[in-house]
């Protein structure tokens, strides 16, 4: 038997390639190459661009660039691992509600858009943790540490996908760390046995 449970996916970098595609829209509005030079989570130091050359590569990608977000390969399989357990999938992302209808797109269906929330740019991540909470889920994965780190004593499993960024907080105490977004429904399959949601 299997008791549907909602569980919420970040989107970046979860289930889309941001950095790879940011990445391409700046060497396309630059004009050059665009190094990496660090793990740093936020783009101007990853790629040592200056104030002006960060703010024109996000004019050019809020012009036109969120509804083409690739999905990355391993996108489907994650959703439909979840699904193939009974439950239902919703994404929170911290977006403006304007890319509302490029974000769904971006998504191609993988999830609806009556499951897609934006909570809008630079959101305190209780207000992610408000809608994880609203929408009574019992299992949370994004790359961000502040996230997850709010979601604690609101799911059951909060999960950080960690790419290693620099200068954020660490994560909590409670927080499940993984480095292979495929071992998120392994941790969502082991709270449903051991909560009685699912029957093996």
């Amino acid at each position: 038997m299997h008791i549907e449970t909602n569980v919420v996916l970040d989107v970046d970098q979860v289930l889309t390639d941001f950095d790879g595609h940011w990445r391409q829209c700046a060497k396309q509005v630059l004009g050059r190459e665009i190094p990496r030079v660090g793990d740093h989570f936020h783009l101007r130091d990853r790629y040592n661009l200056s104030a002006a050359e960060c703010d024109a590569v996000w004019r050019a990608y809020h012009a036109d660039e969120w509804h083409s977000l690739p999905l990355y390969l391993h996108a489907a399989d994650l959703v439909y691992a979840l699904e193939d357990l009974g439950c239902t999938v919703w994404a929170v992302t911290s977006i403006d509600e304007r890319r509302h209808a490029a974000r769904a797109e971006s998504l191609a269906g993988l999830i609806p858009a009556a499951r897609i929330v934006c909570v809008g740019y630079a959101t305190h991540p209780n207000e992610k943790a408000d809608v994880l909470h609203h929408l009574g889920a019992v299992a949370f994965l994004d790359d961000h540490p502040a996230n997850v780190n709010a979601a604690l004593g609101t799911v059951l499993v909060s999960a950080l996908l960690d790419y290693g960024y620099e200068g954020l907080e660490t994560p909590e105490h409670g927080v499940t760390v993984i480095d292979d977004v495929m071992d998120f429904p392994v941790l969502v399959e082991q709270l449903l046995k051991r909560t009685g949601r699912m029957v093996a």
